[in-house]
């Protein structure tokens, strides 16, 4: 993955393009800001019909909105129905040579139970346009328009070079970078200076590309029926014991049990392909992280039907990509070295900032 000391390198050299950049979008180690302007599309039926997929994205894309209703964002906000599909584009249009772009939600706003996705996966290399979002909430909530809505990141669209390595009877290219394995992973954490810090280790288990990290005795939910983006929506905490349900049409915070530290590496979060068979996500499509990243893992907990869970369960991955480009800006982010009894979502002081600055 890209550093964004690399990003700026090749927007430089012309391979990568990113149109319409807001001002102090690339403050991030590896990654940079995407907003949404102040138009949502959304389905005026109940009935969605996925043979007209194409049809719904043209419309975004040319903003004439005909199977699909348009939705203006007031600057006083507009309350978001849940489980209700809203679908945007970005402020923002990327161009790339040679370079994957990737988008991924913002933890802040997945803390509030806000779902915020590429309607199509990854992008691919050579890719020209806006990227379409699709936004879904878990509870009423309050946007605004013109937000930093999501990260941007970029990888290398690698390609095997002259050298080769051999596993069993079959040839790779080699590779300059890419995802750390379970050994590499080990490796990582020894030593005076580890690139990779997990306490504690008791119940971690390490994959063959990533390592399990476990679900701390302590929860909370939001005691507020409407969630609002630029407030500090009030959170009451309990302790799971030795277990509790959880319910459908509830965003549930919770944090890992450990403590992580990375170091010249990228980590990234996902959830667990078990808990996902069991209809359980454990983090509203935020998983990015950033490098020299300290602290515990948030996560936004929203099941689809009641489900049990037990404190120590194995709740989440994370694994990590080595970057590209040179290091040079820390990441200061509101979760960096966060005390593990703070829950919620810090998007208020973010959108607070922003009027400030206005």
């Amino acid at each position: 993955m890209l550093t964004t000391s690399e990003i700026r390198k090749q927007m430089e050299k012309g391979n990568i393009i990113i149109d319409n950049l807001s001002e102090g979008a690339l403050k991030k180690p590896n990654s940079c800001d995407l907003r949404i302007g102040n138009g949502l599309y959304t389905f005026d039926y109940g009935i969605i019909d996925t043979k007209d997929g194409g049809k719904y994205i043209k419309e975004v894309m040319s903003e004439e909105a005909e199977q699909l209703k348009k939705v203006i964002i007031p600057e006083s906000g507009l309350l978001l129905e849940p489980y209700k599909v809203y679908l945007a584009k970005t402020v923002e249009e990327v161009h790339t040579q040679g370079f994957i772009p990737v988008m991924n939600g913002k933890t802040m706003f997945s803390l509030l139970g806000l779902s915020i996705e590429l309607t199509s996966g990854y992008q691919s290399d050579h890719f020209n346009g806006p990227l379409i979002l699709s936004i879904i909430a878990t509870k009423p909530t309050i946007i605004y328009p013109n937000i930093k809505i999501a990260n941007l990141s970029f990888f290398p669209s690698l390609k095997p070079t002259d050298e080769t390595n051999h596993i069993g009877n079959i040839e790779y290219g080699k590779y300059t970078s890419g995802m750390l394995s379970g050994e590499e992973i080990k490796r990582r954490m020894q030593g005076a200076n580890p690139d990779i810090v997990i306490e504690p280790q008791d119940n971690i288990v390490i994959n063959p590309n990533s390592v399990n990290l476990t679900l701390h005795h302590t929860i909370g939910i939001y005691d507020e029926p409407v969630l609002d983006l630029k407030k500090d929506n009030a959170v009451k905490t309990m302790d799971i014991g030795e277990g509790m349900w959880l319910y459908p049409d509830e965003i549930y915070l919770a944090r890992t049990k450990e403590w992580t530290e990375t170091h010249n590496l990228i980590p990234m979060m996902s959830g667990r392909s078990s808990l996902g068979r069991d209809g359980l996500h454990v983090h509203c499509s935020a998983g990015m992280g950033s490098l020299d990243y300290k602290g515990y893992w948030h996560l936004g907990i929203r099941p689809v039907k009641p489900i049990w869970v037990t404190p120590d369960t194995k709740i989440c991955q994370i694994y990590y990509f080595t970057p590209e480009g040179e290091h040079n800006t820390p990441y200061n982010g509101y979760f960096q070295d966060l005390a593990g009894d703070k829950f919620g979502s810090p998007a208020y002081k973010s959108l607070q900032k922003k009027l400030k600055s206005n």
